[in-house]
């Protein structure tokens, strides 16, 4: 069972009393807006053992340490909506994130998009790993090699934020 993350924002995906059982809130589509009728995604291994390295490859791409909230899904559910994925080339500063896990959407619908979120409603796994964690991950990552320090030392050093590597 290949795994799918998505970055979210939790409170979104809160359930509520008037909606029924599985359905997401059209809130939640903020979540999830296409671009080329395209979603992307991250794999994560059946034993979720890339889940932090996929999660500080994403969050190294932000300005600062942020609180992460994601959801986490099966693959073949999409399967069963007839929505295909394509491994792609990710673009952050994890090179074996990049390679081997970014997965994205083909050809989707707006009554696809909205088919995901009630997936990730009733299915999904909604998560979040707070700053502190984030930044301990990141570092890990960028120690071991995985995340390209120096681009990404370059850019946050542009925008002002070059302190949280440290």
């Amino acid at each position: 069972m290949p795994l799918l993350l998505r970055t979210i924002k939790k409170r979104r995906w809160d359930k509520e009393a008037w909606l029924k059982e599985g359905k997401a809130k059209a809130n939640a589509l903020g979540d999830l807006k296409p671009s080329e009728n395209k979603l992307s995604f991250w794999h994560v291994h059946d034993d979720k053992s890339n889940l932090y390295q996929v999660v500080a490859a994403i969050a190294a791409g932000r300005d600062v340490p942020e609180k992460f909230d994601y959801a986490l899904f099966d693959q073949n559910l999409l399967q069963k909506i007839s929505v295909g994925i394509d491994q792609t080339s990710g673009d952050s500063f994890h090179k074996e994130a990049d390679e081997h896990w970014h997965r994205d959407t083909v050809n989707l619908s707006a009554e696809n998009v909205a088919e995901i979120a009630n997936i990730i409603m009733k299915h999904g796994i909604k998560a979040r790993i707070w700053p502190k964690e984030i930044t301990k991950l990141v570092k890990q990552e960028v120690h071991s090699g995985a995340i390209d320090v120096n681009p990404l030392k370059e850019r946050l050093k542009q925008r002002g934020y070059d302190s949280w590597l440290e």
